[in-house]
């Protein structure tokens, strides 16, 4: 039967994003959050951060307001399903009530699990049942249980986001969790802790925001929130992450990008979607246990090479916003330079190193990529369709 519908997203819905605090020193408010939401137990989850003082730092703050705590810091790196439900039965057997993460999105996602975890059928609960996909979107309990997620990278945004994102060590996919009451309570955003980052994880991290300000900006939803939120955090990336990856300490800069990693995540947060960098970025991650925001800058140049031809219109803005000139030029030229700008900048940024061969990507890892990757969510809004072929033709082009 012919579908009549004439638009091809007729209703676009605006999600909340989490209340933030942004700031230097705002994580010594964790404390204040804490008791704010009820949290006097706490599972203070972190990758770690050894040798950096933030960890200790956290915990001066939190035994200062009176605040219980057990850390977990086995989390790693894209966090996996088993190591969500190991930190979950730390938590369980604490009696916590409530989540402080600190770190990037790894801590606030795994965060996040343990308290979908906790919602549910706790250590038992089998999370591939509450993944989203296109042709499946699950109904959840609503997650209750508070979260202060203290951020101190230049890139997620998780600290604000409706999303967990964890490894299915069965599926080999990472599972995108999308439950009613994930978003933490607060997130706070300090550039006093980000300033601590090594200059890579300030690329990886701050490619990884350039990444969600753009593909939500010149996706099909054309969604209104992300052309004012992308276009912003695209000119404050393409204007402070050089001098933040240089000079990681440089405040201007480490402060701009705070900012810009903020805004770029209200872009997709909020009802713009992402598109197929993270859908294969993805999957390139979970395969290799690669970086998300590393590989988000690899496959970004080849994918929206690939994209570029939907929505040029769009590109041009991109290019307009990253400072190009584009006066006499026509629109499909303006959109060439954002692309040149774009891989301009992410050489700039030392992630020069695109090739899969990096990753010992083989021929099998891209059909397990195209098995997943058209179900991703992400796809939902990518400017232009893509087949199984399409990606091939991608992956193979950077073999």
């Amino acid at each position: 039967m012919v579908n009549k519908q004439i638009r091809q997203f007729p209703l676009l819905y605006v999600h909340q994003h989490s209340r933030l605090i942004v700031g230097w020193g705002a994580y010594e408010m964790a404390g204040v959050e804490c008791k704010n939401n009820g949290i006097t137990n706490a599972l203070l989850i972190t990758t770690g951060l050894k040798g950096t003082g933030i960890i200790e730092a956290v915990e001066g703050v939190l035994k200062a307001a009176g605040i219980s705590y057990t850390i977990f810091n086995k989390i790693t790196s894209n966090p996996k399903d088993y190591e969500v439900k190991e930190a979950y039965k730390v938590y369980a057997q604490a009696k916590c009530n409530g989540i402080v993460s600190v770190g990037g999105g790894t801590a606030h996602d795994a965060g996040k699990a343990v308290r979908i975890l906790a919602t549910n059928e706790g250590a038992e609960t089998n999370l591939k049942n509450f993944a989203t996909f296109l042709d499946k979107a699950p109904t959840l309990k609503v997650v209750n249980i508070p979260q202060v997620a203290i951020n101190t990278t230049t890139g997620t945004g998780a600290s604000g986001t409706s999303f967990s994102i964890v490894n299915d060590s069965d599926w080999v996919y990472k599972l995108i969790l999308i439950v009613p009451g994930v978003s933490p309570s607060v997130g706070i955003d300090d550039p006093l802790l980000m300033r601590l980052q090594p200059n890579h994880i300030v690329a990886w991290s701050g490619f990884d925001a350039m990444c969600h300000a753009v593909e939500p900006f010149i996706n099909r939803l054309n969604f209104p929130v992300a052309h004012a939120t992308g276009l912003r955090a695209i000119k404050l990336i393409s204007e402070n992450l050089r001098e933040a990856y240089a000079n990681p300490r440089n405040d201007k800069a480490i402060e701009n990008m705070a900012w810009a990693q903020s805004i770029a995540s209200m872009s997709y947060n909020m009802g713009g979607s992402m598109g197929m960098v993270h859908g294969l970025a993805h999957m390139v991650s979970v395969i290799k246990d690669a970086h998300h925001g590393l590989t988000n800058a690899i496959m970004c140049l080849p994918v929206e090479r690939f994209n570029v031809v939907a929505c040029p219109d769009r590109f041009a803005e991109v290019a307009q916003a990253m400072g190009v000139d584009t006066r006499g030029l026509t629109r499909v030229q303006a959109a060439d330079r954002a692309l040149e700008e774009l891989e301009r900048l992410r050489n700039d940024v030392g992630i020069t190193n695109i090739s899969l061969k990096q990753f010992n990507f083989t021929d099998k890892d891209i059909e397990h990529t195209v098995k997943w990757a058209l179900n991703d969510i992400s796809y939902e809004g990518n400017p232009r369709d893509m087949t199984g072929d399409d990606i091939r033709r991608i992956m193979k082009s950077m073999m």
